[in-house]
Formats: C-alpha cells, sequence, structure tokens
C-alpha cells in the first residue's frame, strides 16, 4: 500500500502562499541591499562632501591667509615710512634752533664791539654740545672785556674762552692818514 498524501488545502492557496513568500523573501532581499548600497552611498558622500568642505574651508583660509599677509607687506611698508619720516624729524628736532643763539648774541653786544664771522659747529652726536666760534672786532680791551663776561654769565653760553685777542689796525678812509687801533678777537663757546 501506497501512501499518499492528501492535501486538504486547495493548490491555489498554497500556491499563493508560496508566491507571498518568494514575493516577501525577495522583496526583503532588494530592501535590505538597496538599504546596503544607500547606506554605502550616504556614507562615500557625506565622507567625499566632508573632504570638499574640509578643501573650500582650507581655499578660503588660504585666501584668507594671501588678504592677511597683503595688509602685513603694507603695514610694513608703512611702517618704513613711518622710520624713515622719524629719522628725518629727528634729525631737524635733534638740531637746535639757532635763531635763539643770534637773539641773544645781539642782546649781548654793545656797540663797541662786532663780529666778523660767526660759525657754529658739530652738535650731530646726541651728547655733543654744538661749538660756537666768533671772530669780530672790538674798539678797547675793555670794551672786549665788557662782552665776554656778558657771554660767559649767559646759561646759554657754556665754557666760554677767548682765543686770542691782539691788535690791529684799520684804515677807516683814504682822506684820514691815522689808522683805527682795533683789538682783533675770537672767542670760543659751547651752546
Amino acid at each position: 500500500m501506497a501512501l499518499r498524501e492528501i492535501n486538504l488545502i486547495p493548490a491555489e492557496i498554497l500556491n499563493r502562499q508560496h508566491l507571498v513568500r518568494h514575493f516577501c523573501f525577495w522583496t526583503g532581499c532588494l530592501v535590505t541591499s538597496l538599504a546596503l548600497i544607500l547606506g554605502i552611498y550616504l556614507y562615500q558622500s557625506r565622507a567625499v562632501l566632508a573632504e570638499k568642505q574640509t578643501l573650500a574651508k582650507l581655499e578660503v583660509k588660504y585666501d584668507e591667509l594671501g588678504v592677511k599677509i597683503q595688509e602685513i607687506n603694507q603695514i610694513q611698508k608703512e611702517l618704513q615710512n613711518l622710520a624713515e619720516q622719524q629719522v628725518v624729524l629727528s634729525n631737524i628736532t635733534r638740531t637746535q634752533p639757532y635763531s635763539r643763539v643770534l637773539v641773544r648774541l645781539a642782546q649781548i653786544m654793545s656797540e663797541h664791539t662786532w663780529l666778523t664771522q660767526l660759525v657754529i659747529e658739530g652738535g650731530t652726536d646726541t651728547d655733543a654740545r654744538p661749538n660756537l666760534k666768533l671772530t669780530g672786532l672790538s674798539h678797547s680791551n675793555k670794551d672786549l672785556g665788557e662782552f665776554v663776561n656778558r657771554l660767559s654769565n649767559e646759561p646759554l653760553f657754556k665754557a666760554v674762552t677767548l682765543k686770542y685777542a691782539r691788535e690791529t689796525r684799520k684804515a677807516v678812509s683814504r682822506e684820514t692818514e691815522s689808522p683805527l687801533i682795533l683789538i682783533q678777537f675770537q672767542i670760543e663757546s659751547h651752546v
């Protein structure tokens, strides 16, 4: 006797179940593979996108750095110009205005003493004081002595020294035969 299987469930229902199972299985496989592909795509796109964003940020930073370098170069040029101007200004301000010296000399001098030469030398170093050399003529030794005393008492002039004083004869005019006797002098001082 042979055993036979008898299925009480109609074949259409079994076929439909079999079809639904196959359909669900392949749909699951398809959804899983699509999810896997989508996941890989999103991962790669984010990694590439992040790399592109990093490169874009680096390019922006590089551009900003170039702008900053240009600004620094411009500031350095301005600083160099200012340093040059400061050197010029320091040279100008380091030298004293000698108009004060001339005004004080004019106030100190009398009508019997006059200058033939005035020389101001030196004073280019920051510590060195300019030297003043006065060469001139006076009617008498007394007038010259008064001039030297007034010059020595003036606080603007330091270390006043009479280098020489000698008698000279100067002709006043052709009509007068007797020459005028004058005292020629040279005085040195620091200003």
